[in-house]
C-alpha cells in the first residue's frame, strides 16, 4: 500500500493554506487516486496552533507516519512544499530515516521528492531556477510588461536564493531582482539593480508558498517600514502580488514534478536486477531511501 505526504512548514491563516497547500492537495489527490494523500505542518508550533483555532484538524510528520504504519502503508512518498532545503527539511528527513530503519512500522521505501529551488540545470539534468523564474513571469503575466520585478524571500538560506540572482541576471529574468529579508541579497543591493533596471514601475511578488496576511502586511500594508512605503520612498510606482507562491498554477505543477519523479525513480529501482541496484541509503533488512533527486 502506498501514502504521499504534502509536507509545509505550515501557517496558521486557513484561507491562505488552502489556496496554496490545499490546491496542490487536490492535484495530488487527483493525479494519485489509488494512494493515501496526507497533509502535513513541519513546525509542531503551528501543528499546535492550528488544532487550538480550526476543527479541521492538523496533523504533524510523526502523526502520519504513525498512522500510515497502522493503517498498511509501506511506501511513502514525501513531497516537500517548501521552497529550499532548510532546516525544517533537514529534520523531517531525519525523522523519514528514523522510521524506515525502525523495526517497529514495517516501511519498506521512504522516497523524498526535491524542495522547489535544488538542480541546477547541469548536466542535463532540469533547472529548478529557470522553471521557477518562467512560472512566476508567466502567472503575473502583464502585470510585469515594461516593469521591474522584486522577488521578496523571508529566510536565510542565502545560496539558494543567490542563485536565483544569478539565474535572473544571466537571462532567465532580466527584470527581477531578489532580496531576502535576514540575508543575502539584501534590500540595499535589490535597490542597486532597480536603478540599473531603470523602470519606473516596480512589482513585488513574495517569494513564499503561503500568502498570508501578516506577509501581505509586511509587503505592502500602511506601516512604514512595508516594502511597499520604502519602494515609494525611492520614488518608484509599485504595486504588491498579493498572491502566495503556492497559488501559482505553474509552481504548484513543479511540485508535481518533483513528485512524479520521486515515483518513477523508485519505481525504476523496483525494476532493476538487484545486483545491479546502487541505492542511496540501506538497512540491514535491504530498504531503500530517496534523497533529493537533481
Amino acid at each position: 500500500m502506498k501514502g504521499i505526504i504534502i509536507a509545509s512548514f505550515g501557517s496558521i491563516y486557513q484561507d491562505a493554506v488552502e489556496k496554496s497547500i490545499g490546491s496542490i492537495e487536490k492535484k495530488v489527490r487527483t493525479m494519485y487516486a489509488d494512494m493515501e494523500v496526507r497533509r502535513v505542518f513541519l513546525s509542531d508550533a503551528l501543528v499546535e496552533k492550528w488544532n487550538e483555532k480550526y476543527d479541521d484538524k492538523i496533523s504533524s510528520f510523526t502523526d502520519v507516519m504513525q498512522d500510515f504504519a497502522r493503517i498498511g502503508v509501506d511506501e511513502v512518498y514525501i513531497q516537500p512544499v517548501t521552497l529550499v532545503s532548510d532546516q525544517c527539511y533537514q529534520l523531517m528527513r531525519k525523522q523519514a530515516l528514523k522510521f524506515l530503519h525502525s523495526n517497529d512500522y514495517g516501511f519498506s521505501q521512504v522516497n523524498i521528492g526535491k524542495p522547489l529551488l535544488t538542480s541546477l540545470g547541469v548536466k542535463n539534468y532540469a533547472d529548478d531556477y529557470e522553471a521557477t523564474l518562467e512560472g512566476i513571469i508567466r502567472h503575473v503575466n502583464t502585470k510585469a510588461l515594461n516593469k521591474s520585478v522584486v522577488l521578496m524571500a523571508n529566510g536565510q538560506n542565502q545560496l539558494e536564493f543567490s542563485t536565483l540572482q544569478l539565474k535572473a541576471m544571466y537571462g532567465a529574468a532580466p527584470n527581477i531582482a531578489v532580496f531576502t529579508t535576514n540575508g543575502f541579497p539584501t534590500f540595499k543591493q535589490a535597490l542597486t539593480l532597480l536603478d540599473r533596471m531603470g523602470h519606473e514601475d516596480v512589482l513585488v511578488v513574495p517569494l513564499a508558498l503561503i500568502g498570508s496576511t501578516h506577509l501581505m502586511d509586511y509587503l505592502g500594508g500602511e506601516r512604514s517600514d512595508s516594502i511597499y512605503a520604502l519602494l515609494a520612498e525611492e520614488g518608484y510606482n509599485v504595486s504588491i502580488w498579493n498572491e502566495g507562491l503556492g497559488e501559482n498554477p505553474y509552481v504548484q505543477d513543479l511540485f508535481l514534478k518533483h513528485l512524479g519523479q520521486a515515483i518513477r525513480m523508485s519505481d525504476r529501482r523496483r525494476s532493476t536486477p538487484r545486483e545491479s541496484v546502487k541505492p542511496v541509503m540501506t538497512s540491514a533488512s535491504r530498504v531503500e531511501v530517496q534523497g533529493l533527486i537533481s
